[in-house]
């Protein structure tokens, strides 16, 4: 087999992530502009550049393509590593968080960020769309987890890590949006402070820097 044989499917994958990527990006601003009746699929495509048969080739109708494909949702090269533990994070939740700023990362190099709350302010019966999404993705961080860390399916440690790092990236993304001029790097910096907050709130109180307030009486 060739070089360029062996090569080929991941540059055919890469063109399609690309125009999935695009479609997607597209449909949330012009829905954002215009409201999700404002625009055709075919102005959709003119401005990807693409036809409608390829359109359909990735997603079912507008409100999908708003929503976006399951594979995009999280940079598949981080998870395999995050799964495999290629890292030096001091801690999950530090590893997790590391792996959600990969994935911003990739979208941000060619999109600007659109921020999820101002599609369901919208369009808000796109809300339980967007909720099912977000379920799908974080099934698949507690699996990721669960191989990461060797835990048995279901145990509490996974689920808890990726209801505790999509808190902090949902709290992270409205801090970033309140701010027109963050960008890709704010983010990070707001999603590692947040878990370094994380960790200091759950260390014993020994550890902690701050002083208790002192409760007692004043004689």
């Amino acid at each position: 087999m060739t070089e360029s044989a062996k090569t080929s499917p991941g540059l055919r994958e890469q063109r399609m992530r690309r125009t999935r990527r695009e479609l997607c990006h597209r449909a949330r601003q012009l829905t954002i502009e215009r409201g999700l009746s404002g625009f055709t699929i075919d102005e959709l495509c003119a401005d990807v550049g693409v036809s409608r048969r390829t359109f359909f080739n990735y997603f079912a109708g507008k409100e999908a393509a708003v929503v976006g494909h399951d594979a995009d949702s999280i940079d598949e090269e981080a998870l395999a590593a995050f799964t495999r533990g290629d890292d030096d994070a001091p801690t999950l939740l530090d590893a997790l968080a590391e792996l959600a700023i990969a994935t911003i990362a990739a979208w941000d190099e060619e999109h600007d960020a659109i921020d999820p709350h101002a599609l369901v302010e919208r369009e808000p019966h796109l809300l339980p769309h967007m909720i099912g999404a977000g379920r799908q993705l974080e099934t698949r961080i507690i699996a990721a987890i669960e191989t990461r860390e060797g835990l048995e399916a279901g145990d509490p440690i996974a689920r808890t890590a990726a209801a505790v790092i999509g808190a902090l990236v949902g709290n992270a993304g409205h801090r970033f949006f309140a701010d027109p001029a963050s960008g890709r790097d704010d983010f990070a910096a707001i999603l590692r402070e947040s878990v370094t907050a994380t960790r200091a709130v759950c260390a014993p109180n020994a550890t902690r820097t701050t002083t208790p307030r002192n409760t007692e009486s004043t004689p």
